[in-house]
């Protein structure tokens, strides 16, 4: 492979550009999962708005939208302020539906 001929390295900026790429397509990943959280759900609510979501549940509901790994949806879960309640030895998210 040839270089351009300078004092400059090529190779780094790449990466760099690659690593940009990278970071501003899991922001606009997390961009869309609380997206579909604030319209749809609340940590915060009404007894009778109340609902109980497993991760599997919410991540075949945001299969139309993206595709998200367990774990990077229940750390936007913890994060965003919802709490998990455990319902017959298996964990519930807790959520309030709008």
């Amino acid at each position: 492979m040839r270089k351009p001929i300078g004092f400059r390295s090529y190779d780094n900026e790449e990466e760099q550009d690659k690593l940009k790429e990278q970071e501003k397509q899991q922001a606009e990943h997390q961009k869309a999962i609380a997206d579909f959280l604030g319209q749809n759900y609340s940590p915060i609510g009404s007894a009778s708005a109340k609902c109980y979501k497993t991760t599997a549940e919410l991540i075949y509901d945001l299969s139309n939208i993206i595709s998200v790994r367990p774990n990077e949806l229940a750390k936007q879960l913890a994060d965003a302020g919802y709490h998990v309640e455990y319902l017959a030895g298996q964990p519930y998210w807790v959520m309030y539906e709008k």
